[in-house]
């Protein structure tokens, strides 16, 4: 199927999984996936597609790879941060889960198809991440983050 990437320009600060920063570049796609097969495709696709970047993004003062999912909207947000999860490398993968976010507002356990549905984003990200001699190559640290940085957990 594959996901076609947008560009854009965004300051930083402007919501809580995006760190204060001068200005980013945001490769944003949207997925029309429903099924949890290809919603697990498109999100490594995404994945792979932030990994492609971490020549550009890693910096001495980088050590942890985010891994952001916003429940509300199905959004995955990828990016490098340094120590304090403060400062975001100036690349970062935005990727909009359409179809899921239209299948789970539908259903009538939606609390419940929510938290899988974090907890299906953690493992796919740590199994692929685990396996991927692209993220292997550098000295990063897998965080998971759902709310707010200050409590991201480790991959």
């Amino acid at each position: 199927m594959g996901l076609t990437w947008d560009k854009s320009l965004v300051a930083g600060g402007s919501d809580d999984l995006l760190g204060d920063g001068v200005e980013f570049e945001v490769y944003s796609s949207a997925s029309e996936a429903e099924e949890e097969h290809s919603v697990n495709t498109d999100m490594i696709e995404a994945l792979d597609y932030a990994l492609s970047f971490l020549d550009k993004n890693v910096k001495d003062e980088s050590r942890f790879f985010l891994v952001g999912w916003d429940a509300a909207s199905s959004t995955l947000m990828l990016s490098v941060t340094d120590d304090a999860k403060q400062v975001d490398s100036p690349i970062v993968v935005r990727c909009h889960f359409v179809g899921l976010n239209g299948k789970l507002a539908s259903d009538t356990q939606r609390v419940s198809a929510v938290e899988a549905y974090k907890e299906n984003v953690r493992f796919w990200c740590k199994e692929h991440l685990s396996t991927s001699s692209a993220f292997t190559q550098y000295s990063l640290i897998a965080l998971f983050v759902d709310e707010d940085r200050t409590r991201a957990g480790l991959l």
